[in-house]
C-alpha cells in the first residue's frame, strides 16, 4: 500500500486521539522524571595561568610555555593534588572518586589551563575547583621547581544546572512521541490492510476497475412471521384447552 501526504494526513486524523495521548503522556513522564529523578548537576570552573619570563619575549619561550600547558593539566589531575584537595576541604570521598568529577581543559593556542568540577552541589563544586587551584599553585614548586603559575580566576558559584534540561527533556520526548504515534498508526494499518474504497482496491492489485455492486439490504418478512405468531398463539390454546364430562372430574 503506497501512502501519499493526503492519506497520511487522514490517517493522522483518524488516529488523532491516540497521537496525542501518546504526546502527553511522554511530556509528562519526561517532566517527571526531569525534576523529580535525575538529580541536578552544577559546574564550576577556575582558571590558571602558566607565565614566562617577563623579561624575553621569544617565540621559542612561548612555545614551550604552550608545551607545558598539557603537561600542568595533567599535574592537576594527578593523586597528590586530589588528595591535598581532599585533606582541605575534608571530603568524603577518595581521592579516585574525585578525580571522576575534575577535568582539565587546554588549547595549545593560550598558556591557560581551566579546571572544571561538576557536583550535585553547586557550592561543592565551587569549592574543589578553588581546591585544586589553589593546591596546584602550592605544590607547583615543589614538583618542577618553577613558579611560573598564577591563579587567574576563581571559581564562582553557580546558579544554574547544567543537567538536566527539563525543556529540552519535554521537546525531545514530544517530538518522539510524534515520530512513535505517526509511525505505529502507518504500520497498523499496513498490517490490517482494510478495503476502504473501490479505489484502494484499484491501487493495491494495479488492475483495471470494471464495477461495484452495491450493499445488499435483507428483506423484512413481517407477513411469515405474522402467520407464525399466529400459530403459535393456536398452539398454546390448544394445549391449554379442558375440558370436562358432564357428571364426572375426568379432564379431556
Amino acid at each position: 500500500m503506497e501512502f501519499e501526504l493526503g492519506s497520511i494526513l487522514k490517517l493522522v486524523k483518524r488516529r488523532l486521539l491516540f497521537i496525542i495521548v501518546l504526546c502527553i503522556v511522554a511530556v509528562g513522564l519526561a517532566s517527571f522524571v526531569s525534576y523529580y529523578v535525575l538529580k541536578p548537576k552544577y559546574e564550576a570552573t577556575a582558571s590558571i595561568l602558566i607565565q614566562g619570563d617577563r623579561q624575553q619575549k621569544a617565540i621559542n619561550d612561548i612555545m614551550a610555555g604552550q608545551k607545558l600547558v598539557t603537561t600542568y593539566g595533567e599535574i592537576i589531575r594527578s593523586s597528590r593534588i586530589a588528595d591535598e584537595v581532599v585533606r582541605r576541604l575534608q571530603l568524603n570521598v577518595t581521592p579516585e572518586k574525585l578525580l571522576e568529577k575534575v577535568k582539565t581543559r587546554t588549547s595549545s593556542e593560550s598558556l591557560v589551563t581551566t579546571v572544571i568540577v561538576t557536583d550535585s552541589s553547586a557550592q561543592r563544586a565551587t569549592d574543589i575547583a578553588n581546591g585544586f587551584g589553589e593546591a596546584f599553585n602550592e605544590n607547583i614548586q615543589a614538583i618542577m621547581g618553577v613558579e611560573n603559575v598564577v591563579f587567574l580566576d576563581r571559581a564562582k558559584v553557580p546558579f544554574e544546572a547544567i543537567s538536566p534540561k527539563p525543556v529540552f527533556n519535554m521537546v525531545v520526548a514530544f517530538g518522539l512521541a510524534l515520530i512513535a504515534g505517526i509511525a505505529f498508526s502507518i504500520l497498523r494499518e499496513l498490517a490490517e490492510k482494510p478495503v476502504r474504497s473501490a479505489k484502494n482496491i484499484q491501487l493495491d492489485l494495479q488492475l483495471p476497475l470494471l464495477g461495484t455492486v452495491g450493499k445488499l439490504k435483507p428483506r423484512k418478512r413481517r407477513a411469515k412471521s405474522k402467520s407464525n405468531s399466529v400459530e403459535g398463539v393456536s398452539k398454546h390454546e390448544e394445549e391449554n384447552a379442558k375440558i370436562v364430562l358432564p357428571g364426572t372430574t375426568e379432564v379431556i
